[in-house]
Formats: structure tokens, C-alpha cells, sequence
């Protein structure tokens, strides 16, 4: 996690940013970790920086992704 991305993090348009940036680079690399779990990690670097995660739950994260790509 990079300042950067924290920053970024803390718009939900910047969050979904992030998301994709980082499933391209661990795609890139030969991970498969699944969505579902950048995500989760994501939130906890994202809880741990401003006491709150940016979604509710991972449905409702997934939901407004796939309507703004």
C-alpha cells in the first residue's frame, strides 16, 4: 500500500481505481487471488486509516464497480 493509494481510497471512485490496479498487478505477477479478497483487503487498509470501511459489504462494493467501469 502506497500513500497514494490510501489517498485514494477514501473516494469510492478512487477506491474502485485502486481495486483494479492492484487485480491487474497481482494478475500480472501470476496471483489469483479473487476479487473478493483484494477487496477485503483493501477495506482493512482502508478501515485502519480512517476508522470506517467504504463499503458496506463486498455486494455492495461489486454492485457500484460494475456500474462505473
Amino acid at each position: 500500500m502506497t500513500m497514494d493509494e490510501i489517498t485514494k481510497m477514501a473516494t469510492r471512485s478512487g477506491f474502485v481505481e485502486v481495486f483494479w490496479d492492484r487485480l491487474r498487478g497481482l494478475r500480472r505477477i501470476g496471483r489469483m487471488d479473487t476479487p473478493k479478497q483484494i477487496y477485503e483487503g483493501m477495506e482493512l487498509e482502508h478501515e485502519e486509516k480512517y476508522g470506517v470501511f467504504r463499503f458496506p459489504t463486498y455486494d455492495a462494493f461489486r454492485k457500484y464497480k460494475d456500474r462505473h467501469r
